[in-house]
């Protein structure tokens, strides 16, 4: 009777099809906060996990790293996890295998980005306008994996503030920046949500007022190909790998296998009610 109740559930539980828009698999970098050709922090930085170079790294410390700072060069872990973040930059930046890429002309005005299967694409070079607002809606998926590419040079100039919508996730936003990243504090402590993979440099510039002021905070990992250089006392939250995130059935189909394990109880229990009955009249 198991068996059978298994049958007709697996029978008449509908498929779900989730979107294929998922995140570069990050491998042996997955543990990294900080990644890169080199290293360099002037001021007094926290690193959320390990931190890496292939040639050389400096101020460490003053920076400190909640997980293991490596020597450079050339350390075997720091290696492989260099070689999976190119791996996982250059799929992500050439994946041409979602339905729909979008693209998007500039950061200089308020904007939404959505969970729906969608890349989204800057041609050229994206100089962000201090104080606006970007927004990523989830659309009630904690799954949804966000990823802008940007051909050229990203930079963010000044603050500006995100806002994470209907379960949307900082450490599921993953900006892949062709060249150089830029984030220009612009007077004031940037916080920056996502995941920063760029083909060539990252630099965060430092606030006045000396190392220990705060320059920025970044909810997530940062890789550079070349040189990563961190200014001030620059926070980064480190990453973490959203292709493993399984993904979750929404109300309706909940509620439709619900019902479709109601039916198969009730014909298990007549087919039960059955067979006794068969029994007692033989007896």
């Amino acid at each position: 009777m198991r068996k059978e109740l298994l049958l007709i559930i697996l029978a008449v539980t509908p498929l779900v099809a989730f979107g294929n828009v998922v995140a570069p698999d990050l491998g042996a970098a997955l543990p990294f906060g900080l990644l890169g050709g080199t290293i360099s922090n002037t001021g007094t930085s926290l690193v959320t996990g390990d931190v890496g170079a292939v040639t050389t790294i400096t101020g460490f410390p003053p920076g400190t790293a909640t997980g293991t700072v490596y020597p450079a060069p050339s350390d075997p872990t720091v290696s492989a996890a260099y070689s999976d973040f190119l791996t996982a930059f250059s799929l992500a930046y050439s994946d041409i295998s979602t339905p729909t890429t979008q693209l998007v002309t500039d950061l200089t005005t308020d904007r939404t980005f959505r969970g729906d299967n969608v890349f989204y694409f800057l041609l050229t070079d994206v100089v962000s306008t201090a104080n606006i607002n970007l927004s990523f809606d989830a659309q009630n998926d904690s799954n949804a994996v966000f990823i802008i590419k940007i051909a050229r040079d990203l930079t963010i100039n000044g603050p500006l503030t995100f806002d994470l919508q209907r379960g949307a996730r900082a450490d599921h936003i993953y900006w892949v920046v062709g060249r150089s990243a830029t984030i220009s504090s612009g007077g004031g402590a940037v916080d920056f949500d996502g995941n920063i993979l760029a083909g060539s440099t990252f630099t965060m510039s430092a606030n006045p007022g000396g190392s220990g002021v705060l320059a920025g905070t970044i909810d997530g990992c940062v890789f550079a190909q070349n040189a990563n250089t961190l200014a001030g006392r620059t926070n980064v939250g480190g990453c973490v790998n959203a292709g493993s995130a399984v993904p979750e059935p929404d109300s309706a189909t909940l509620v439709a296998c619900a019902c479709f394990l109601g039916l198969a109880l009730r014909h298990a229990k007549r087919r039960k009610q059955f067979a006794t009955s068969g029994r007692t009249s033989a007896i």
